[in-house]
């Protein structure tokens, strides 16, 4: 008996039969058009039942009962791979455009199906090769190994086809299996022949658009067949779909608030309710094709509850005239921002009768501090389980951050491709998305119009600040009628007034920063200050506390230099407090634009892009209530004679915000002008060498390599896209700030670093991954080079204990660092 899995044994032609049945089913809610959809499935029933031919060797068979092996010949993935381009190469001809192409694609997809995704160009050879010996060096050791591997599946040859035969019929795969494998094991060659013929074709773009398609198709065929695999080894039976009513955030909003008062705060936002509602009503008459939207609403408008309402009822739309149901994926630029929006999602799901005991069949929140569970029918799964199908976005509502996200879209990894067949059809909410760095706008555009041409994904750009992504005309606007424009929503809700309050000589030093501020205060007002350095932001921290104190106001400082848990906290008091109209102070970085909901009197903010400055506008008389406007100081802070927010932004961004940033007061509703000229002058102004690299590379199937050159003008591979920067000489440091970080620590180490079971130590790491991610914080090497290294290569962080917590560490602003010391590391 042929097997592919123990503990417990499975039979091989189960597993196969498994794999294809979950890929079939997977497919299924990917919307396709006819002859692309008959080309995916027949690629899939082959790729899912070669995808583990190679187990069929007695090499691997011997390993799998006794580990015992000969060198690499119980490798299963080559052969297999080569036996699936075979298939493919002799197969009917298929009616989608590029399906000449099916041989590489398959091919491609099985023979990474355990790894990531690699340059194409590292896979393919010829039969020139081959018989000269002359293969290159990535693929000449497994070419070697597979001509060995070809003589035992020769002598058991029978045994296979007896074994497999009945599957082959029963899924009516048109080609003779005995014929099939005869063929192969004489001319397997032919098969690299083919593939090599293809790639040619693909890499000198003989095809233009056609081949620039292909890459979204590879990594369909790619996550299905992976994600089904993986659902066929862990044992686990697939959910039914739910359904979620399309009014539910109608039904929502009728039980929380007045939704008939049209005038003040409230009303405002009741107007573009309905105006958004009309609107998408309208569209779904007069142009149902329509993929790409915008939501420009100003800060405080209930995007999250509007642009939730649009996507249930689009979802329902599909449902009813298209024949699919999308999910929803939420996407948002920070972890931090995540819980307070999955909070609104979860509260109008808590609506629907079974929400309770199916709570992650609806709502999965997914980054890299999840915590992983799963309830179905009223049992929790196991964590294995729940990790997989958290992973996997088996719900109808995922949110998860903009990283997960793109690096999916925009990938190579295996664990995140697995996903990417859950966004193909889906309905896109994209939050802030001017979080992006401009040189991947390019990107982004190309990457979103393809997933809406080809799936059918439909997406929802949500801001106060709309960047430039698409051209105009690319997208429709939602927050708009024949009468009515977001401008005009901009304009009613006058909430601040902003300035600049340049001094002497246009900057500030810190001293210079102090004596402004004092000579501006006004007793009883609650201030935010934020900088974009830790540096300055500790300074002013600690020269102002106290006069700040001595006028009877609570003082708070909030960065990233202090640990997650404390900063979380500090926000929660800082609300409490301002609920209960208490003198407030607090001084940060920009860390508190990041989705914290909190409203003052006067913001002061260090020079910073424009969004980030109507970002930080947003934080000031937020909910419109305050008996005159909110102030907003922009207050340029110098550090050795140059802006700090160079350090951060770059000269491009600063220079603009400079020259764009009017000299006398501007009102909110200025804001909506100033901010779309800001993104028009960047994106003139930005190289999008990164975007162009990037793209060439996903159109060659370049994903990525282990040699990849030194310094270059722009990217060769998928694997050089990097939404986030990592932090120059930077190091995770856990800080034992208090004793259940002492406790969490000496868990860790006890439970998954000293644990010698692998599976064990596994599932003990993510039930406190999330738990130890509270008292990290990223900081720079030098500052704790002294620090014990010693489990360093085993926990990858150094750990801060707490006898040398005060040398290191300040329990008001976190880590110390020297006066000398210039930190441009943001947040």
């Amino acid at each position: 008996m042929y097997l592919s899995h123990t503990k417990p044994d499975k039979r091989l032609v189960v597993h196969l039969r498994e794999v294809y049945e979950y890929l079939k089913t997977l497919l299924e809610y990917v919307p396709l058009s006819r002859e692309d959809y008959e080309t995916v499935q027949y690629i899939g029933k082959i790729v899912a039942v070669t995808h583990d031919f190679g187990k069929y060797l007695s090499y691997f068979q011997t390993y799998l009962r006794t580990k015992e092996t000969e060198g690499d010949l119980h490798h299963h993935s080559f052969i297999s791979a080569v036996f699936a381009a075979h298939l493919l190469c002799r197969s009917k001809s298929l009616p989608a455009s590029w399906s000449e192409f099916a041989p590489l694609l398959g091919y491609f997809a099985v023979m990474h199906h355990h790894g990531n995704l690699r340059d194409i160009a590292l896979d393919v050879t010829d039969s020139n090769d081959i018989y000269e010996d002359d293969v290159q060096r990535s693929l000449y050791d497994r070419v070697r190994t597979l001509k060995i591997q070809l003589e035992d599946i020769k002598k058991h040859a029978s045994s296979i086809i007896e074994d497999l035969s009945p599957l082959w019929e029963e899924l009516q795969i048109p080609l003779f299996l005995s014929e099939e494998l005869a063929n192969f094991i004489q001319h397997y060659e032919n098969a690299f022949d083919e593939t090599y013929r293809q790639f040619y074709l693909l890499t000198r773009r003989k095809r233009g658009a056609l081949t620039a398609k292909l890459y979204y198709y590879a990594l369909l065929l790619y996550s299905v067949l992976i994600d089904a695999d993986k659902w066929s080894a862990a044992n686990i039976k697939r959910n039914s779909r739910v359904h979620i009513p399309g009014h539910l955030v109608d039904q929502y909003r009728q039980a929380n608030f007045d939704v008939e008062i049209l005038e003040g705060t409230n009303g405002w936002r009741n107007r573009m309710y309905g105006t958004v509602m009309e609107r998408i009503e309208q569209i779904a008459r007069t142009n149902a094709e329509q993929r790409l939207f915008t939501l420009t609403a100003p800060t405080g408008a209930g995007k999250t509850l509007l642009s939730i309402s649009v996507a249930l009822k689009w979802r329902e739309h599909a449902q009813k005239y298209e024949g699919y149901t999308p999910k929803i994926i939420y996407a948002l630029p920070f972890t931090s921002v995540i819980d307070q929006n999955e909070k609104v999602i979860y509260d109008l799901l808590a609506q629907l009768e079974d929400f309770k005991g199916n709570e992650q069949r609806y709502l999965v929140k997914h980054h890299h501090l999840s915590t992983f569970q799963y309830r179905t029918d009223h049992q929790e799964l196991p964590l294995r389980q729940a990790l997989l199908l958290t992973e996997s976005w088996e719900a109808e509502f995922i949110i998860t951050t903009f990283v997960q996200l793109f690096q999916t879209l925009i990938g190579y990894e295996n664990r995140a491709l697995k996903k990417f067949h859950q966004i193909a059809g889906s309905i896109l909410i994209l939050d802030e998305i001017q979080n992006v760095p401009v040189e991947y706008w390019p990107l982004l555009r190309v990457v979103l119009s393809n997933m809406a041409e080809l799936f059918s994904c439909k997406i929802l750009l949500l801001t106060a600040t709309q960047p430039l992504i698409f051209p105009q005309g690319e997208t429709i606007e939602l927050l708009e009628s024949e009468s009515v424009q977001p401008i005009h929503f901009f304009q009613e809700m006058e909430r601040v007034h902003l300035q600049w309050l340049k001094g002497s000589k246009g900057t500030y030093n810190v001293d210079e920063w102090m004596e402004q501020f004092q000579l501006h205060f006004e007793d009883g007002k609650t201030y935010l200050a934020i900088f974009n350095t830790i540096k300055t932001s500790i300074d002013v921290y600690e020269r102002l506390k106290k006069w700040l104190k001595q006028h009877g106001y609570h003082v708070f400082y909030l960065s990233t230099n202090i640990v997650p848990c404390e900063r979380k906290q500090r926000i929660e008091a800082i609300n409490d407090l301002l609920k209960e109209k208490q003198k407030v102070a607090v001084i940060s970085t920009q860390v508190v634009e990041a989705g914290v909901d909190v409203d003052f009197d006067v913001v002061y903010r260090d020079l910073g892009p424009i969004d980030s400055i109507v970002q930080a506008a947003g934080r000031c008389n937020r909910n419109g209530q305050k008996d005159r406007l909110g102030k907003v100081y922009i207050t340029p802070m110098e550090r050795n004679g140059a802006l700090e927010s160079k350090y951060v932004y770059g000269a491009v961004h600063t220079n603009i915000a400079k020259e764009l940033l009017p000299e006398e007061s501007m009102l909110e509703h200025q804001f909506f002008d100033a901010i779309h000229q800001y993104f028009s002058n960047v994106k003139n102004a930005k190289s999008f060498t990164a975007s162009d690299g990037i793209i060439k590379a996903m159109e060659e199937l370049k994903f990525d390599a282990k040699d990849k050159p030194g310094i270059k003008q722009k990217p060769e591979y998928v694997s050089e896209f990097q939404l986030i920067e990592n932090a120059h000489q930077a190091v995770d440091v856990f800080v034992e700030v208090d004793d259940r970080a002492i406790a969490i620590w000496q868990e860790y180490i006890t439970t998954v670093i000293e644990e010698s079971n692998l599976e064990t130590r596994f599932e003990n790491y993510l039930r406190l991954k999330r738990d130890i991610r509270q008292y990290v914080i990223s900081a720079p090497i030098q500052l704790v080079k002294n620090l014990d290294r010693d489990s360093y290569e085993k926990t990858r962080m150094l750990h801060l204990s707490n006898d040398l917590l005060n040398q290191y560490y300040n329990s008001e602003y976190g880590l110390i660092r020297s006066s000398e010391m210039v930190d441009a590391w943001i947040m």
